[in-house]
């Protein structure tokens, strides 16, 4: 009891100034860079660093790098979310420097969409077609998303299709542009629950069994190491965790001897998983693939 007064007492004290309670309503929408916070405040750098640090240091945002960039959010759940929310909650919706901000940020948020758009190519900023989305909703209706990692999530369409029934929900890309244009859709959408990693498929940086659902959008074909990528997938999923599996027929069958149907089985077979079914979607963006499966348990591959 006494903890979690002094953590409140130290949450207020960290959001008690104008511009860090500014600076709070925008991360709680949005994974945002520095400079973008100071575009939208219209303050300094040192000083927005200065108060991005002190509300780190009070567990209020989180601190996520990549590559040469630094992103900022509030943390997607837990206690100090929580803290946000209702600090955010005792401001008036009309509040004008607070809607100021808000125009501001999607002005942000749109800009930032048009320059990672101009430097993808067609094949990353791919979105799966409806006849896909309907598949998806309708297998995965049966259970809880629970905590749900997308990999290779391009422009982030299955994390805004699937995130709002996730517990959690992360996408991963190699790409700092598709994560760029990720952000801007998946939060653009309200979904600031959302995390955004860049990582590699051969290796994921979370925990062993973090994650109930996985999806992978039309990158094993592509790989040179499917196995590699499918093993450290299992590594992620906890035992009967679902992982969905779209591919493209024909990128399959220039990059397997067997039959792609077949060939995708004994991937699946191999890394541990047990493939339910595989459903043809003949799309407008061509012959895809569905495959469902569910991790074994680790008795259960060994026998």
């Amino acid at each position: 009891m006494l903890e979690s007064f002094l953590s409140a007492v130290s949450s207020l004290r960290a959001a008690g100034e104008p511009t860090r309670l500014r600076l709070l309503m925008l991360l709680a929408r949005a994974e945002l860079t520095v400079g973008e916070l100071c575009s939208i405040v219209a303050q300094s750098q040192p000083r927005v660093s200065r108060h991005l640090k002190l509300l780190a240091s009070a567990g209020l945002v989180d601190r996520l790098r990549e590559q040469h960039w630094v992103y900022y959010r509030v943390p997607a759940a837990g206690s100090a979310r929580e803290h946000v929310q209702q600090l955010l909650a005792l401001v008036p919706s009309d509040d004008a420097v607070f809607s100021r901000d808000r125009k501001r940020l999607d002005q942000v948020i749109a800009e930032r969409a048009q320059a990672a758009t101009q430097q993808l190519s067609a094949e990353a900023l791919k979105i799966a077609p409806d006849e896909v989305d309907s598949i998806l909703l309708r297998e995965l209706a049966s259970e809880p998303v629970g905590a749900l990692l997308d990999i290779g999530t391009g422009s982030g369409h299955l994390l805004e299709l699937l995130g709002r029934s996730a517990k959690r929900a992360v996408g991963v890309d190699i790409s700092r542009e598709a994560l760029r244009l990720a952000r801007t859709n998946v939060h653009s959408a309200g979904l600031s629950h959302c995390e955004l990693q860049q990582g590699s498929m051969y290796d994921l940086p979370f925990a062993n069994a973090t994650f109930d659902t996985i999806t992978v959008d039309r990158a094993l074909a592509k790989s040179d190491r499917p196995i590699a990528a499918l093993t450290e997938i299992a590594r992620s999923l906890r035992d009967e965790g679902r992982l969905v599996v779209i591919e493209d027929f024909d990128q399959l069958s220039e990059s397997a001897t067997v039959n792609p149907i077949a060939g995708l089985r004994a991937w699946l077979s191999k890394t541990g998983f047990e493939c339910s079914r595989i459903q043809p979607a003949d799309t407008s963006s061509g012959h895809l693939l569905i495959a469902f499966a569910r991790k074994l348990a680790q008795s259960t591959a060994a026998a």
